[in-house]
């Protein structure tokens, strides 16, 4: 005699929570998404305008204090001693009060003299300036003929 074993077949059945886990995920997601979008849309910058001359579209054209790869240092093209720079600054911004200072540095100057110089702007009482990375010729389209 033969003996039947029983087996009895589970019906297959659709799990919804799986499902829902997934959903609440994108949905999370997208929602995070959003505020970020929406919060990136709020800040409002205004960047200067610089054409390919190295002049601002607007106003004065900058006082550009250049720092070579050999650690000279100029002030709108014209190459002084180190301990001369922040006078020589000074007195341009007297000149022109609105000017920009711009820091045009050679990237293979050192920057211990980078730091420096900043100090030397500061201490003569010049607090505002950009810097500029150049790689190439310093001063070349400041200097006078």
């Amino acid at each position: 005699m033969a003996v039947r074993l029983r087996t009895t077949l589970t019906e297959p059945r659709l799990e919804m929570t799986p499902l829902l886990d997934v959903v609440f995920l994108l949905l999370t997601f997208f929602a995070f998404a959003m505020l970020v979008m929406v919060r990136a849309d709020v800040v409002d910058v205004d960047l200067p305008v610089i054409d390919p001359s190295g002049t601002t579209a607007s106003g004065p054209a900058p006082i550009v204090v250049s720092l070579t790869d050999d650690d000279r240092t100029a002030v709108n093209g014209e190459f002084l001693d180190n301990e001369a720079v922040p006078e020589a600054v000074t007195k341009a911004v007297a000149e022109q009060p609105d000017a920009p200072v711009v820091l045009e540095i050679d990237i293979g100057s050192a920057s211990g003299r980078l730091i420096e110089l900043v100090q030397q702007l500061r201490a003569a009482g010049i607090e505002s300036f950009s810097i500029l990375g150049s790689d190439g010729e310093i001063g070349a389209g400041t200097e006078s003929e």
